[in-house]
């Protein structure tokens, strides 16, 4: 469903005010810096990952098996960490020949 005219001005109106009170969260959902987003908690996410794995590894060398349970939990966290965001992308805008096609579509039965 296609936004009408005074529907896409209000909520031009609010993400330009969005920007004039908070610019910090405005530049955080800009669709540019979502990218670095994923990377930041794909990184993060693995080297907690890693970490855990290590844990594990100390667990298993030192005998102590609450220690590898600890290590497999970080593991599987920083792993869920790591993935959490992979594929949450925004919708893509659709271009005029696009919304044309999907006009054509609706009008054939």
């Amino acid at each position: 469903m296609e936004l009408s005219n005074f529907e896409k001005l209000e909520l031009d109106k609010i993400a330009r005010g969005l920007e004039e009170d908070d610019p910090r969260l405005a530049t955080l959902m800009s669709m540019e810096d979502l990218g670095r987003i994923r990377w930041k908690y794909a990184i993060r996410g693995a080297l907690v990952g890693l970490s855990g794995l290590a844990l594990l590894l100390a667990g298993v060398a030192l005998g102590e098996p609450v220690l590898g349970i600890t290590g497999f939990m970080v593991m599987g966290g920083g792993t869920y960490w790591a993935t959490l965001f992979i594929d949450a992308r925004p919708a893509r805008r659709k271009t005029a020949a696009t919304r044309l096609h999907q006009g054509r579509d609706r009008e054939t039965p």
